[in-house]
């Protein structure tokens, strides 16, 4: 994949080719704010998680930038959340949305998070240049739902566990390693101020008010039917 890094200095392009990926779950700091999503899924059929934090490999397949995604049940639906991309010499952080089969995670959390893909914004910044006030970031996400489009998502960095969690996590688990491994880690998510819902489209965003910068990207969601045909969500 490829990514074009944002930093004080100018942009880069950079090659990232990820070979893990991991999407953490009920990852928030505040623990009545962990309740609130543990209830939001509740209500969708998701039985309570064993632990807190939980996390669920991914296959690295999945993890696109497109505008455009495909899915075969009608009920998905996004989650932003800060990326981190793990490399042996530098970790950068971009947006992204750890897209799920609502329906499925009612059966398995795992299956259901490889059921759809990891959208991640092909922009990011690295982050060493964010890290001191990585609790400011703000992150955002709307939905559009029969052309309206509304906001879904509303917090901060500051209400989820820090990278420096999720650094050491994959480090005990020799992340980066030898030979170059590269991985993607996404954080969890911020409640949704009326609930998981399917929608025609999304749009993400990161935005870092001590430099004035931000990251932003959008998608569309097609649902393919059996027969090949598409619900019209374009």
């Amino acid at each position: 994949m490829q990514f074009i890094v944002e930093t004080v200095r100018g942009v880069r392009r950079v090659e990232f080719v990820p070979r893990r990926m991991w999407n953490a779950g009920w990852a928030g700091r505040d623990q009545q704010a962990v309740r609130r999503h543990i209830e939001e899924l509740a209500r969708l059929g998701v039985p309570a998680p064993e632990t807190v934090p939980a996390v669920f490999p991914v296959a690295t397949h999945l993890l696109l930038n497109a505008t455009e995604v495909q899915v075969v049940e009608p009920k998905t639906s996004a989650e932003v959340e800060y990326v981190l991309l793990v490399t042996p010499g530098e970790v950068w952080v971009t947006v992204g949305s750890d897209h799920s089969d609502r329906a499925l995670e009612a059966h398995s959390v795992t299956k259901a998070k490889n059921a759809c893909p990891n959208v991640v914004a092909p922009r990011a910044w690295p982050l060493d240049e964010v890290v001191a006030h990585f609790d400011r970031v703000q992150l955002s996400c709307d939905v559009t739902r029969g052309g309206e489009t509304v906001a879904y998502q509303r917090g901060t960095a500051g209400e989820l566990l820090p990278p420096s969690h999720w650094l050491e996590w994959l480090a005990r688990r020799g992340v980066p390693g030898e030979g170059g491994t590269q991985a993607a880690f996404f954080s969890g998510t911020i409640p949704a101020l009326h609930g998981l819902e399917p929608g025609d489209a999304y749009e993400i965003r990161m935005r870092d008010p001590v430099l004035q910068r931000e990251i932003v990207h959008a998608y569309r969601v097609e649902v393919v039917t059996a027969d090949g045909r598409s619900n019209g969500r374009r």
